[in-house]
């Protein structure tokens, strides 16, 4: 385990295989999260976990073997009240006293009260994303927090996925000091919107959190396509459920257009390429058609506008 700063890494993999399990069980689960762990059909205690801390929330990515958390009366005695929503590859099995088994689809959300008895079984675990919020950070935007169903969020809603896509972003991206209150505030936003915030809420939500959240999702959404020639707002609305139209007025407000953002990423791509060692004996023209530039006179004339140098010239100076 390490923890520089606000980030607390822990793998099984590196405790002994002798006190592996106990290991888990006490300090992963009893001392860290306040559960206690058991493994599904007879397996072992295996998980891998990155906790990034943000003022009020905390944020988590990894993988675990098939097991079984639970919140019991014992543990209840430290009067934790944190809201935990749980995304994991093979969906949730989740019992409550008052809510029965709610079952959630693979990779759906699950919302986890700490101040409630619960057990959730995870068969698949290959992936896991978590996002923990002090009770006090929710309460200003959602009425009767507590009273939230476990599959309260629709996972097919567009709140749902930008909540998704966003604490996925934070927990991998991590996160400088100057940035965490913006983004914990951020992530409080969209599960804000994800569960039915009131419209007074909304309308707060929609002009900050929600927002931002929408640019992140589009601009990773680009980089994941940069390679495509025929990436459009239209192709992006399509993939993130979003309109082309409200797409573009995003950019808008930021003072550039879709297009010219992604040919800007697509140039940058090709400029730090160029100036890298790893990418020497590459043609230039390949680099450009994997970047999705497949028009070679308007990659060559929008380079030199950029850089105010050749693509030939940039490559030049790094054998100088």
């Amino acid at each position: 385990m390490s923890s520089p700063d606000n980030v607390i890494v822990l793998s099984t993999d590196e405790i002994a295989d002798r006190e592996r399990e106990e290991a888990v069980r006490e300090f992963y689960g009893r001392i860290c999260m306040r559960l206690d762990l058991a493994p599904l059909e007879g397996g072992a205690l295996h998980l891998s976990a990155t906790t990034l801390l943000l003022p009020g929330v905390s944020v988590a990515e990894g993988k675990v073997a098939p097991m079984a958390w639970e919140r019991t009366a014992a543990l209840r005695q430290d009067a934790n009240d944190d809201l935990v929503v749980s995304w994991i590859a093979g969906g949730w099995g989740f019992d409550t006293p008052s809510h029965g088994t709610v079952e959630t689809p693979a990779g759906a959300p699950c919302i986890m009260p700490m101040d409630g008895r619960w057990r959730a079984r995870a068969p698949n675990g290959e992936w896991t994303i978590c996002a923990r919020f002090n009770r006090s950070t929710l309460e200003p935007l959602v009425r009767h927090v507590g009273d939230l169903r476990p599959d309260a969020i629709n996972p097919a809603t567009p709140e749902a996925r930008l909540l998704l896509a966003y604490v996925r972003a934070v927990a991998q991206g991590g996160m400088s000091a100057g940035l965490a209150p913006l983004a914990a505030q951020h992530i409080a936003d969209l599960f804000a919107a994800a569960v039915g915030a009131s419209r007074e809420v909304g309308e707060v939500i929609a002009g900050r959190g929600v927002r931002a959240a929408r640019i992140e999702a589009i601009k990773r959404y680009i980089e994941e396509n940069l390679h495509k020639a025929r990436l459009s707002a239209e192709m992006a609305g399509r993939g993130l459920g979003i309109s082309p139209r409200y797409i573009r007025r995003l950019f808008a407000e930021e003072g550039q257009g879709f297009s010219d953002y992604v040919m800007q990423r697509r140039l940058e791509r090709i400029h730090r390429q160029l100036a890298s060692p790893l990418f020497a004996a590459r043609p230039i023209a390949d680099l450009a058609f994997e970047a999705g530039l497949v028009e070679p006179s308007t990659f060559y004339r929008q380079f030199r506008s950029r850089y105010r140098m050749t693509p030939s010239e940039v490559r030049a100076g790094l054998a100088q």
